[in-house]
């Protein structure tokens, strides 16, 4: 696939971006160990450089709009990526603000509902057979019946709080989406080349989010269980970065 000159650029700039917090990731971590606390407090130039390369994908989805599949399958990427930037507000800027961090949860919160808005969006993406085709994919309603039983659940007294259901109903949404990305070339209207892309960022994307799992495990300093959720956290964005920048790709005409 031939890339026209502003996207490699754009990819240019991403590359150097996620190498420096790459590297950086693993500095503190070989700085601080497992002590919570100061990763946090030498965290916060990774999470901007984090962001900023979050703002430079939703850039690179709008430049490809004169190189795009098609003016509709477009509008469904840019409004993906537009929900992934909003998640992407709430945990690395509003999550880790300390004036808001009262409001931390909430912010958690608002993120994960964002990223079911993505995924929701993927999955119908993922679904069309042409350019025009307006059907409602069946398999959109299995996250959506998971949402009805939940909430039910919340209202029975069965979770204290609202995240731990969100975050359920998002790993359903996740799988589906995952389940249609890797099944993609049957509808037959992505090219090859960019129902690979597809296929291979789902793909990356269910690990990013498999790592946020385990980077939410918590333990005393030191102990096996809070390494194990500071080296998973240092992943998130070895496959985040990857699986969203091939997913933008795959909306790309191929030339």
């Amino acid at each position: 696939m031939i890339l026209p000159k502003r996207i490699k650029v754009l990819l240019g700039v991403i590359t150097v971006l996620f190498v420096f917090y790459f590297i950086r990731d693993w500095f503190v971590f070989y700085q601080c160990g497992a002590v919570e606390q100061c990763l946090a407090d030498s965290s916060y130039v990774q999470h901007y450089t984090k962001f900023a390369t979050t703002v430079l994908i939703a850039i690179l989805a709008i430049a490809i709009g004169k190189d795009c599949l098609g003016k509709r399958d477009h509008r469904l990427l840019l409004t993906a990526m537009g929900a992934a930037f909003l998640a992407d507000i709430c945990f690395k800027l509003l999550h880790n603000a300390k004036s808001l961090a009262q409001f931390s949860v909430e912010f958690m919160l608002m993120g994960v509902c964002f990223f079911i808005v993505f995924q929701s969006i993927l999955i119908y993406r993922f679904t069309r057979k042409n350019e025009t085709d307006d059907s409602i994919p069946w398999i959109i309603l299995v996250p959506f019946a998971s949402v009805l039983v939940l909430f039910d659940l919340r209202l029975l007294g069965v979770f204290e709080t609202g995240l731990v259901p969100t975050i359920i109903v998002y790993g359903t949404f996740l799988t589906c989406a995952l389940f249609e990305g890797l099944r993609v070339s049957r509808y037959g209207y992505f090219p090859q080349k960019n129902a690979s892309l597809i296929r291979l960022g789902m793909i990356l994307f269910y690990l990013g989010d498999v790592c946020v799992g385990f980077s939410l495990a918590t333990g005393d300093d030191h102990s096996t269980q809070e390494v194990v959720a500071t080296v998973a956290n240092n992943l998130v964005w070895f496959f985040y970065v990857p699986a969203l920048l091939m997913l933008v790709l795959s909306g790309i005409r191929k030339k």
